[in-house]
């Protein structure tokens, strides 16, 4: 039976003869008194010190005490909490890179690290050490200072300056404390001391397996607050969640990264392994095997790499990306934590694309306000905005809108396999869609012609199916890191060719019996006549950056496509907006899927509502349609007792009816998607199926109504616009409602594509149409009156730095669509009514989830503060 023992330290205050002007702290006996509570419920022989108690001999005797009476499977758990430090050192050449010493401020002096690791040595070959460390090594000693034009230190900067607005206080030792102590006590008490290992390597012949979870990243500062460390708080919360009482000390350290963004907690093992510790538990006492040792640990102090993931099981992250734009002609450095992907100049500045290696997609606005206010703080004005946004899925293949390893239907969803009535090109058909009739009657037409953008992961050479006319010499990749000129999809992408299956779809070329299991044979695209630029924006369709999204609209408008279509989603931003402006003003028509979400499995991964771009007004919106005509939704789902393939969880997004003025529906599920692993699959699924359908109908109708439209002046400077209203009441009139489904303008908008009827609608006359709103009035609606809001509260009647209002805006519109929390709210929310968002502003029991969101910025929490 293995024995427990606990040692825990806590310290509020410290000698101030030893730590002139040290600030006290307020929770770090209560981090030591709520540890060793816990270890007494897992029945530990626990011991305390707090402040005064806490010398650098009653410490040191306490470990030697534990050291003598431990055997081989028996654990100690190590707690600290309080200040943390740093101090030079001059150990020889060829011994540990670090150049300082690690220390915890006990009451008397600095306990050095190479003092613990020596306290360690003493252990027994197969005892276990667990060492929780809420306090920090501030670094201030090689960082006074830092580079200003180093986007690293600058981000650490702000972060710590957010954090000081919500009133945390640091547990880092002052740099002015430092420094006194250095000097005063340098040579008399920590040189001798530092001798004694100076040809010693740390952490070399410990034969306790150890563990230490450590609150932050060596170069940073963890924060004191009201009751208890933001690190030990972390362990309070998730002891609570019965989903880690099995965790592994990773395990764990990846939730806590999860809880909160800055600072970033730290994992470090070494000594013996003991395959069980490893795999248990990190804090219980009997586990099998627990002498059992296979092997040593290099004694790396480097932390041990960590991957991040969500608590919901998704399994897609992606670092944060920002654009900087920034005042005047500074240059900038990106240094440790930040690369640079692009710089471009523009008129009084320039835009830094900026990838932040080591802050999750998710906390990207905790990241941009801390950059901006720094900036402001160095007299630079600046902006800053993330760009990503990420659409999650259960697993990869989820992800795919079909599923390569299976060539069948969705069974759960019509047609099934043997329906009389189905097979591959189904969606083509005069019941369905109209997109074989429609594409024969405008191909027959002379000098019919019309070019289209296709926006998505890119395309795989060699395809039978892929468009007759794909312009190849005007190909493009917006992807950092790959050359420009080559949009071709990635095979390894995970995601089996998205941008494939939708090209194909959308203007795929004539295939043969063999193809399409002897059910098909013709022409598999809606508009196969067209030309088709394809432009790669992202590396995998789950990942949405605006950036990108933005430039590719601008070289579709410089390359005359006169349709966009894009089976993508993700979150506004300004840039996103513009580019639908310039489009819609250049008479550009963008279709753009409604977006998906998941009705079963792991929990909801998505909102069930209409994303953007599709729920700009000036946009078309794909949702879905099933082959019986129904909406695709589980409300609709078949149910026959057979397991689905891939896209099992998925079923399409509409609503709330706000965003659905400009919706319009094709069908999905089941349709012909191309693939690597077949010609094609049966399982096309998602609005990313609808949205070519769509756009094929509105550039067959453009090819076969062009002079007419140029009659009318539609081609015109500043009347481009009516084009894109032309094509949009040909579609919305011709779409097939009450015969069909009862319910179509809830889950259709203005219903269901019918391309050949479309046609027969001519070109209206000016008067019949209205300029839609300009995109920002979709989303800045809400971003203003939040703004308004915030200027009431706490952070803005303060006098302190704060990020402008409407970028806090923006930042909850954000977190309305990354905090599964509010999903339900933000799929229902009317974001264009000022007095519907107000309400939701005021509610307290919004207020509280938005404190409680590990994804909310420290300021955005302050700013719902009263």
């Amino acid at each position: 039976m293995s024995k427990g023992y606990s040692l825990h330290i806590g310290l509020n205050k410290v000698n101030p003869r030893h730590y002139p002007g040290v600030p006290e702290l307020n929770a770090a006996v209560n981090d030591a008194v709520f540890w060793e509570s816990y270890a007494k419920q897992l029945g530990y022989s626990t011991a305390s010190l707090h402040d005064g108690e806490a010398t650098t001999e009653a410490v040191l005797a306490a470990l030697g005490g534990c050291a003598e009476k431990m055997k081989a499977g028996d654990i100690l758990l190590l707690t600290y909490a309080g200040h943390g430090s740093e101090l030079p050192n001059d150990k020889a050449e060829g011994f540990d890179d670090e150049r300082n010493d690690q220390t915890w401020c006990l009451y008397d002096r600095q306990l050095l690290d190479d003092e613990l690791f020596a306290a360690f040595r003493l252990f027994a070959e197969g005892t276990r050490i667990v060492v929780v460390s809420d306090s920090c090594h501030s670094g201030t000693m090689v960082r006074a200072l830092p580079d200003e034009l180093d986007l690293s230190a600058m981000l650490e900067s702000g972060l710590e300056r957010a954090a000081g607005s919500r009133g945390l206080a640091s547990r880092k030792l002052p740099l002015e404390v430092e420094q006194a102590v250095v000097q005063q006590f340098g040579e008399t008490v920590y040189r001798p001391v530092q001798r004694q290992f100076e040809t010693q390597p740390q952490a070399e012949d410990i034969k306790a397996a150890v563990k230490l979870l450590a609150a932050c990243q060596d170069n940073q500062t963890t924060f004191d607050g009201e009751e208890n460390g933001v690190f030990t708080e972390s362990f309070m919360q998730l002891f609570e969640d019965d989903a880690f009482c099995n965790a592994t000390a990773e395990e764990l350290i990846n939730r806590i990264r999860e809880n909160y963004y800055f600072p970033r907690p730290n994992f470090f093992q070494y000594g013996a392994i003991i395959p069980s510790f490893d795999q248990s538990f990190p804090f219980i006492i009997n586990i099998p095997d627990a002498a059992k040792v296979t092997g040593y640990r290099a004694p790396d102090l480097g932390a041990v790499p960590v991957e991040r993931t969500a608590p919901t099981g998704i399994q897609v992250r992606k670092n944060a990306v920002l654009v900087l734009d920034i005042a005047g002609d500074a240059g900038f450095t990106g240094g440790q934590d930040i690369e640079i992907l692009d710089e471009e100049t523009f008129s009084g500045g320039k835009t830094f694309t900026i990838e932040l290696l080591n802050t999750p997609h998710e906390h990207a606005w905790s990241a941009a306000h801390a950059l901006q206010q720094e900036l402001a703080a160095k007299g630079i004005q600046a902006q800053a905005e993330p760009v990503i946004s990420v659409n999650p899925a259960q697993d990869r293949r989820a992800a795919r809108e079909a599923d390569a390893s299976n060539p069948d239907y969705i069974k759960d969803w019509p047609p099934v396999m043997g329906d009389a009535t189905g097979g591959i090109g189904w969606h083509l058909d005069a019941d369905h869609s109209q997109l074989a009739k429609a594409a024969e009657t405008v191909s027959g037409k002379p000098g019919a012609h019309v070019r289209i953008a296709h926006l998505d992961t890119g395309y795989i050479p060699g395809h039978a199916a892929l468009p007759l006319m794909l312009d190849m010499a005007n190909q493009r990749s917006f992807v950092k890191k790959e050359d420009p000129k080559v949009a071709v999809d990635k095979t390894d992408s995970g995601q089996d060719g998205h941008g494939l299956g939708t090209i194909v779809l959308l203007a795929g070329n004539r295939v043969k019996k063999e193809d399409t299991y002897d059910e098909y044979e013709g022409f598999i695209g809606g508009i196969p006549f067209a030309e088709v630029v394809p432009l790669r924006i992202s590396e995998s369709v789950v990942i949405m950056n605006s950036k990108n999204f933005s430039a590719a609209v601008r070289y579709a408008i410089e390359q005359g496509c006169e349709v966009i279509s894009m089976s993508m989603a993700g979150k506004p931003d300004n840039r996103m907006a513009q580019a639908v402006n310039d489009a819609y003003e250049a008479g550009v028509v963008i279709v753009s899927a409604a977006s998906n979400c998941w009705y079963k499995g792991t929990g909801a991964l998505l909102p069930k509502c209409v994303m953007f771009p599709a729920a700009f007004e000036r946009v078309i919106a794909a949702t879905g349609a099933m082959f019986d005509h129904q909406p695709y939704d589980v409300k609709f789902l078949r149910t026959n007792g057979e397991r689905a393939i891939g896209t099992q969880y998925m079923q399409g997004s509409w609503g709330p009816a706000s965003r659905m003025t400009r919706a319009l529906a094709a069908y999905t599920p089941n349709t012909p998607w191309a693939s690597t692993a077949h010609t094609f699959l049966r399982s096309g699924g998602g609005t990313s199926s609808a949205t070519p359908q769509v756009a094929a109908a509105a550039a067959l109708w453009i090819a076969y109504h062009r002079e007419e439209m140029e009659k009318k002046g539609y081609y015109e400077e500043g009347r481009k616009w009516l084009k894109v209203e032309a094509v949009r009441h040909a579609l919305y009139t011709a779409a097939a409602r009450d015969a069909v489904f009862p319910e179509w303008e809830k889950y259709y908008g203005n219903g269901i594509l019918r391309a050949w009827d479309a046609l027969q609608v001519g070109v209206a006359d000016e008067s019949e149409l209205s300029l839609s709103p300009k995109a920002e009035s979709s989303f800045f609606g809400i971003v203003e009156t939040v703004g308004s809001f915030f200027k009431r509260r706490k952070l803005f009647r303060n006098a302190g730095p704060k990020p402008p209002e409407n970028a806090l805006g923006m930042e909850l519109l954000h977190l309305l669509q990354t905090d599964p929390r509010f999903y339900e709210l933000f799929s229902r929310l009317d974001l264009g009514s000022p007095s519907e968002v107000e309400k939701v502003l005021e509610d307290g029991v919004f207020q509280a989830q938005v404190l409680q969101s590990p994804y909310a910025s420290a300021y955005l929490k302050e700013a719902i503060l009263q």
